[in-house]
């Protein structure tokens, strides 16, 4: 069992749920385009997309209903199996990717990865929220792969 603490406000953390369900289409784009679809085949193809549609649309429906119904001061998130866990994981990158992809194609990987290279004073007020969003889904990411695989940060 894996277990997450937010440390932010019930009302944030609601705002932060609606946003997920806005860019949770995205996301599911995004982790289409990035895998590596047979071409080969239409049939096959059409089915992976459909699916891993399917799937990144529901992992990111669970992760927002996840930051909606944390209890708790701080607040935390239980993920009673390693199977809900991984689609957490999945769905916090989807979300990263398609942040990453769609606002800050512009921004250098290592920019993005150590973001105080980066003048958030001079980002407009949207760009510094995705930041925020970005950053802490990637602590929150840390957080998880340390419970999970506790040597992947030796």
């Amino acid at each position: 069992m894996a277990e997450l603490r937010l440390s932010m406000t019930q009302e944030a953390r609601t705002v932060l749920s609606d946003l997920l369900r806005l860019i949770a289409p995205a996301a599911a784009r995004v982790s289409v385009n990035r895998a590596n679809v047979p071409g080969n085949d239409e049939e096959i193809a059409s089915f992976w997309v459909e699916t891993l549609t399917a799937q990144a649309s529901e992992e990111a429906r669970l992760l927002a209903v996840a930051f909606a119904s944390a209890k708790g001061d701080p607040a935390v998130i239980v993920l009673p199996n390693e199977a809900q866990a991984q689609a957490f994981l999945r769905s916090l990158s989807a979300v990263r990717m398609a942040l990453r992809d769609l606002v800050f194609a512009d921004i250098t990987d290592a920019q993005l990865e150590s973001s105080e290279d980066i003048d958030d004073e001079s980002l407009p007020t949207e760009k510094r929220h995705a930041l925020a969003c970005y950053a802490c889904f990637g602590l929150l990411q840390q957080s998880l792969i340390s419970q999970l695989c506790p040597e992947a940060f030796d």
